[in-house]
């Protein structure tokens, strides 16, 4: 068991051995004593600290957290030892202890803008050294370009927003494909010193004086160019910053909601009086929370990194945001598959219900509860409405659904006949009949008028499984049915001699003869008008259909259709697509 300091490197932070650490120290002293102020000592150790928290960084990966001896030694290996630049040793010790000079002759290059080299941005220069051409010919493509739609001055404007300028030493060695050891870090600081020098001593003022008004100018203009895209970029992150936290406080907000912390209490009641199972709710309420809130926080977090120009970055905050995030993940599966396999098979009960004979030869259908009746109710404290369609009684914990629907059929015999089906879901065919035995649903007749609830009745304990009511009420040839009003709210799609629509058919009576139902004398012939050229609608086997005017082909069930109009009537053709 070893005892391990942390440093800091190059600005980077490092678990190392005690043993590595001193290593690693009287290496760096040696080469600080070897340098004087006069050689750029300090900055000659700032780019070596950098490289050597880079090779550190690429050894231990996500793999290892400590720095080793071993791995001092490979990076000092790999930089050169400081005896070697300064000639202490003989060619013996050389070729004992710089091994590296044979393994590592050339380095990695690196896309890098050259501002030592240039003449806008650098660009040219270091895509030229990346590539290994004389800068010149790429100077000459992008003038050359600059007439063809201004192309070349927006690829170049890309590139120079898009690849780093090479600030460092270590960064111009990797962008000239040179080791970044001791030996070429000297020389290239000791070269910068010269050309420092040379500058002052105007040695070379008078050759480059007018590349540099025009660098100086482009580059003023390209940094102009950058500052307003930063700018931009900046702005548009802080408004999806913005966005996201509201988004974020209304995801809070709804599962407070869906819990009954704030809000409408009846909302929990709700869900788990209809469909879910208390530990249901409180798992699918973390579900949610988790699979989209942890997300939304990761990318606040990132721009906010983004605009604060934060470098460091929380491993910890990673792996728990990973973890919190597979949790969620794994909850909403399991909630998903265990509701998916209350829905698995499906049943359905067919009951004949008995009712009494009209008087008259017409039977007259009409609705039960009315909306204003539940209004009432609504407002007297026995009703909350939920949504369209769902509501629960308060008193009593039931809910009641409007899935029922109501068709008119002929009859084989003289008599008025009544259908009941029931059908329902679940996890197996004894629980999907029971679902579907379960619900009540309520029928009232007085003479010749049946009297139909809007909606059906979930019991106290029972969850919605897909059950739906539906209504056959079969009459005889020669017998007439009345539609009350507001029936259109259960019938659905019943046939008729003149594809009326059912919300039309509400208000008349309809008579059933060997050809369907006919409203006799109710003049509802002509339900499809065509005049000119207005785009109209035409009803084929009880489905509506578009027809916009100067097309004669349509769409419709996977089926091409032709319709022809002229003075010989109306032919419609109907192929299948190829």
């Amino acid at each position: 068991m070893n005892k391990t300091v942390t440093v800091n490197i190059g600005g980077m932070v490092f678990h190392i051995e005690e043993q590595a650490y001193d290593q690693l120290k009287k290496y760096l002293e040696a080469i600080r004593g070897y340098f004087t102020t006069s050689d750029g000592r300090d900055e000659i150790i700032q780019d070596i600290e950098s490289r050597i928290a880079e090779m550190f960084s690429e050894r231990i990966g996500n793999h290892r957290q400590v720095v080793t001896s071993d791995d001092v030694e490979q990076v000092i290996n790999a930089m050169g030892r400081p005896e070697q630049v300064a000639g202490a040793d003989d060619d013996k010790d050389k070729e004992s202890s710089g091994a590296w000079s044979s393994s590592e002759t050339r380095g990695y290059r690196k896309l890098y803008r050259d501002p030592d080299d240039k003449v806008v941005g650098g660009v040219c220069s270091g895509i030229s050294h990346y590539v290994g051409i004389d800068p010149i010919w790429l100077r000459l493509i992008f003038a050359g370009a600059f007439f063809v739609w201004g192309s070349g001055f927006l690829l170049y404007l890309l590139l120079l927003i898009i690849i780093p300028k090479a600030k460092t030493t270590s960064e111009k060695l990797e962008m000239k494909g040179q080791p970044v050891n001791i030996d070429n870090i000297k020389k290239t600081i000791e070269d910068e010193v010269e050309d420092i020098k040379s500058r002052i001593s105007g040695k070379e003022s008078a050759r480059k004086s007018g590349r540099s008004a025009i660098a100086n100018f482009f580059e003023a203009i390209g940094a102009i160019i950058v500052a307003a895209i930063k700018f931009f970029v900046g702005f548009i992150g802080v408004i999806i910053s913005i966005v996201l936290i509201a988004v974020l406080f209304a995801l809070f907000v709804t599962m407070l909601a869906m819990t009954g912390v704030i809000g409408d209490t009846n909302i929990p009641i709700f869900l788990t009086q209809s469909f879910l199972e208390p530990w249901q709710v409180s798992m699918g309420t973390v579900a949610l929370g988790l699979v989209i809130g942890i997300p939304l926080i990761v990318i606040i977090y990132r721009i906010a990194r983004s605009l604060f120009k934060i470098k460091t970055e929380s491993r910890l905050f990673n792996y728990a945001c990973g973890i919190l995030w597979g949790i969620g993940v794994i909850f909403a599966l399991w909630i998903g598959f265990d509701i998916a396999r209350e829905f698995r098979v499906k049943d359905q009960d067919r009951v004949n219900v008995p009712i009494a004979q009209p008087s008259s030869d017409t039977i007259h259908l009409a609705i039960l509860n009315p909306y204003e009746e539940r209004d009432e109710r609504y407002n007297s404290g026995n009703w909350t409405i939920m949504s369209d369609g769902w509501s629960i009684n308060s008193s009593q914990d039931t809910v009641r659904i409007e899935e029922v629907e109501l068709d008119v059929q002929r009859a084989d015999g003289d008599q008025f006949e009544l259908v009941k089906i029931t059908s329902g879901r679940g996890p197996n065919r004894k629980e999907a009949d029971d679902n579907s035995r379960g619900v009540s649903y309520e029928i009232v007749q007085d003479d010749s008028v049946l009297r139909f609830a809007r909606d059906y009745i979930l019991p106290k304990n029972s969850k919605f499984r897909g059950q739906k009511v539906q209504l056959i009420l079969k009459v005889p040839v020669g017998k007439s049915v009345f539609l009350g009003e507001n029936t259109e709210d259960i019938i659905y799609d019943i046939k008729n001699v003149t594809n009326t629509w059912d919300r039309d058919m509400v208000g008349h009576t309809w008579t059933m003869t060997n050809r369907g139902l006919e409203c006799i004398g109710c003049n509802l012939e002509n339900n499809t008008i065509i005049h000119g050229n207005e785009d109209v609608q035409v009803r084929v086997n009880g489905k509506d259909v578009d027809i916009k005017s100067g097309n004669d082909t349509i769409n419709w069930d996977n089926k091409d259709v032709r319709i022809k109009i002229d003075g010989d009537g109306v032919v419609i053709d109907a192929k299948e697509k190829k």
